[in-house]
């Protein structure tokens, strides 16, 4: 008898210790950034505003990214990103509400590399990021602007390489749930090769498609990258935005700099959108900005930029002001957590 009791809390310890085992090799963490900047801007047609705006260094958001060991080298790993509004507080959801439109995925990871399912970044969007000093996050951004890049996919399923002699590939399928439930055959489908090699990052990205009344599809080819010589680093890119049923044929380009100078950084691009097509519609623009680093986290920063459409074209700098000469002059505080 004394043999028994003395099992049985024994018994509860060591079930206590594989619990606590087990929670241990799964973890959780809250993230995001709070980004607030006041903006002057205008279409270069006589309608300007000046106001107070969220996200014009990097977009402000709330998110949530967990990872469990599943033992024998797998886990589970899992993102939920949400846009937020620095500006009111409110989200990106119907009214308002907190919605994760940013990320919204599941998947599991291994020696293998790692398979993702739901809402994510595309390929083609992951290769262009490396290649603009303002990292895709602002009026400044030309891919935020002027370059027309499709951040995310709905319904998608990603799967990335691990990194291999400085190569990551990643390959996605996205299905094409329309309304009633009927799917669109590969409705986007993508592609990435990255090369990481010390300061060099080389890039091409690939991205198909299908448009809304399903006659066609809409494709993308992204080559580019950067080069950090310490002194300054070196940003190029050169990407193609093609769709016969729409008329579209269209090739955009940017250069871009950035320089360090202790705490503080400028920033520098220049571009241009050179269509094909017979009613010409090309664009030009530039931005400037600076960063200034207040600690790891927090930063203030400058932007401006402008951009000059030529022959009717209707490029924007994703700022609600558009018109033929639209331009954005924004100082902002940022925290990231």
């Amino acid at each position: 008898m004394k043999t028994k009791n003395l099992f049985k809390p024994a018994f509860a310890a060591a079930l206590a210790a594989g619990a606590c085992g087990a929670w241990a090799q799964s973890s959780v963490t809250l993230y995001g950034i709070v980004d607030t900047a006041v903006e002057r801007a205008s279409n270069g047609a006589g309608v300007s505003a000046t106001r107070l705006v969220s996200g014009q260094g990097s977009a402000s958001r709330l998110g949530f990214r967990g990872t469990e060991d599943l033992g024998g080298g797998l886990r589970a790993i899992f993102s939920l990103e949400a846009a937020v509004n620095a500006d009111n507080g409110s989200g990106a959801g119907t009214g308002g509400g907190l919605m994760f439109n940013r990320q919204s995925w599941v998947g599991l990871g291994g020696h293998w590399g790692q398979v993702t399912f739901g809402r994510q970044f595309r390929p083609e969007a992951r290769a262009v990021f490396g290649m603009d000093p303002f990292d895709a996050g602002s009026v400044a951004s030309p891919p935020n602007t002027y370059a027309n890049t499709v951040f995310r996919s709905d319904n998608a399923i990603v799967y990335e390489t691990p990194r291999m002699a400085g190569f990551v590939g990643r390959v996605m399928y996205a299905f094409g749930e329309r309304a009633g439930g009927v799917s669109g055959a590969l409705d986007d489908v993508g592609a990435s090769l990255q090369y990481y090699n010390g300061p060099l990052y080389l890039a091409y990205g690939y991205d198909s498609l299908r448009n809304a009344a399903a006659t066609d599809r809409r494709t993308w080819h992204s080559l580019g990258g950067s080069y950090d010589f310490g002194a300054a680093k070196l940003y190029g890119a050169y990407r193609i935005r093609e769709e016969g049923a729409a008329n579209l044929d269209e090739a955009n380009y940017w250069i871009g700099v950035g320089v360090p100078i202790g705490a503080l950084t400028l920033q520098a691009t220049v571009g241009r959108v050179n269509d094909k097509t017979a009613p010409d519609r090309d664009a030009k623009g530039y931005s400037i900005g600076a960063e200034y680093l207040l600690s790891k986290r927090t930063d203030l920063y400058f932007r401006y930029a402008k951009l000059r459409n030529q022959n009717g074209a209707t490029f924007g700098l994703d700022n609600g002001l558009n018109g033929p000469s639209p331009s954005s002059l924004v100082a902002g505080l940022r925290h990231r957590f």
